[in-house]
Parts: structure tokens; C-alpha cells; sequence
């Protein structure tokens, strides 16, 4: 995984609405079957700044759950999730990286993990999958969701590939990891490697979330949001941006300059909806 430390809380906060709508969608569709009777234990991975743990999470802890463990590989938005916590009661912190195998103290510790848009950026998809079995009870489940592929981060793999972006975004795929983004069937290969780990009851499925982006300035916001993630200086960011803005309307996403003449990018948004559980 790489260095995260790079997100700006105040930047990621832009796009927090998108997010907690998403999930919220994807709750709604895709998490009515679980049940949270009983749930005392929570991990969830990749908390963030706590914009989709506070409107989409804590409302459906029961009311004598033990604890709700935030975690994150960055501590700059680990810091800012305590701050908006601040004073509510059984919520801890931990800075977590899942890529690597969890200390002893995790093992068998959690009723139920959670995860929204963090494992597209793990490389090592078994090894992240065996830390959340090894951390749950035994009958304790996960839900986990990832991005398989946007139009926000195909404006970059595009780029990527001209001559004028070429060297500077030469590692977007080390970066931009999205395990899922070329393989022909992700919800039959994520459910394979789900049961080589030992998991039941799995259910995965793909769900296309597409956020309506009205102008160039919202398309442009949003982008503002992820992390200035190739180390690039202030006037090459501004210059990727302008980039990515001039992408975007070429895939036709982007309602202010929208051409009827011209296909619309599908899909905007696809994302992995992974349910499993420890038996």
C-alpha cells in the first residue's frame, strides 16, 4: 500500500458527500440482510477521516456494542477522524496496515469489519483478505467495498499513456493499484480467492454507482480530493488537473459539456461489493 500519508483531511472532506451516498446506496441494495443484533465488536479498515463511519456506520450499532475501532494507514486523517469523534464513547483509534499480517492482539477479536474504499489500493489482496479472517470471530463476517474502475481515475491510466504524462505518472499502477480493473469476471475471482482463505457464505457482487458530476468545476473538485499521489509540484498538479478536466469531458461525463452525439464512459463508477463470513 502506498504512502497515504499524502491525504490532506481538508482536501478529502470534498468529496465526502459522494462517498457516504455511495455506501449509503450500496447499504440500502446490497446490506439489509445483515443483521447487527449482537454485533459488540467493530473493526473497520481505512476509516479515513470518518465521513462514511459516522452517517452510514455507527447508526446501526446496536445500543450495547463494546467498541468500534477506527483504523487507518494514515495518521494525518486517523487524527482528523479522533477530532470529529471526540467525546463519543467506545470508539478507538489504530493506525493499521492491512498489507502486512496483524499483530497477535487483533486475532480473533472482531464480530463484524468494515471496509469502504481502501482495498482498491492493496496490492496484496490475500494477504489483506487472511488479516480480516484471522481478526474475526469465529461467525463473525466482514463487508467490504472497493472501486473497481471510474472515470475520475481512467482520466489518469489515459494520461498516463501520452507522451506528455508519461514519465511523470510512470508508477500509476503500482499507486493505483485496483486489483479488479482488467479482469473479466472480478466477482468470481474475488470470490475464489475468498474461499482458498477459508471464508463461507460469500457474496459478492458489482454495483455501478454513477455520481452525476454538473460542471467542470464540481469534476474538478473531486479530483482535488485524492491525495497529490505522483509527488507532483504545485504548477504540474495544476496542469494534471486541467488535464484530467479536459479528459473527462471527452468521456462525456461531465453535464455542463455534455455532447448527446457521443457515448457517456460506462461505467462512471463500478464498484466490488464483497460479504463474507468466518465460519
Amino acid at each position: 500500500m502506498q504512502n497515504l500519508e499524502i491525504y490532506n483531511p481538508q482536501e478529502y472532506i470534498k468529496s465526502g458527500n459522494t462517498r457516504s451516498r455511495c455506501i449509503q446506496e450500496i447499504l440500502d441494495i446490497h446490506g439489509g440482510f445483515m443483521s447487527w443484533e449482537g454485533v459488540k465488536n467493530v473493526l473497520e479498515i481505512g476509516c479515513g477521516i470518518g465521513d462514511v463511519t459516522e452517517p452510514c456506520f455507527l447508526p446501526l450499532l446496536p445500543r450495547d456494542f463494546e467498541r468500534y475501532v477506527c483504523s487507518d494507514v494514515s495518521l494525518g486523517v486517523l487524527e482528523a477522524a479522533k477530532t470529529r469523534f471526540h467525546g463519543l464513547e467506545h470508539i478507538e483509534f489504530l493506525q493499521l496496515n492491512i498489507e502486512v499480517p496483524i499483530d497477535n492482539g487483533l486475532v480473533s477479536k472482531f464480530d463484524r469489519i468494515l471496509s469502504t474504499f481502501c482495498f482498491q489500493y492493496v496490492k496484496n489482496q490475500k494477504q489483506a483478505l487472511a488479516n480480516v479472517f484471522n481478526a474475526l470471530l469465529p461467525g463473525g463476517d466482514c463487508w467490504i467495498v472497493m472501486v473497481t474502475t471510474g472515470a475520475t481515475f481512467e482520466t489518469l491510466f489515459l494520461l498516463a499513456e501520452t507522451s506528455k504524462w508519461k514519465n511523470k505518472l510512470r508508477n500509476i499502477h503500482d499507486i493505483l493499484v485496483f486489483p479488479y480493473r482488467n479482469i473479466p469476471e472480478p466477482e468470481k475471482t474475488a470470490e475464489n480467492l475468498l474461499k482458498s482463505i477459508g471464508f463461507s457464505d460469500i457474496s459478492v457482487n458489482l454495483y455501478d454507482f454513477s455520481p452525476k458530476y454538473e460542471t467542470a468545476k464540481h469534476f474538478r473538485g473531486n479530483l482535488e480530493s485524492f491525495p497529490n499521489f505522483f509527488d507532483l509540484s504545485t504548477d504540474d498538479r495544476n496542469l494534471l488537473l486541467d488535464d484530467q478536466v479536459d479528459v473527462g469531458k471527452d468521456l462525456n461525463v461531465i453535464k455542463e459539456f455534455y455532447d448527446p452525439e457521443k457515448p457517456v464512459f460506462h461505467p462512471i463508477s463500478e464498484i466490488l461489493v464483497i460479504y463474507a463470513k468466518k465460519p
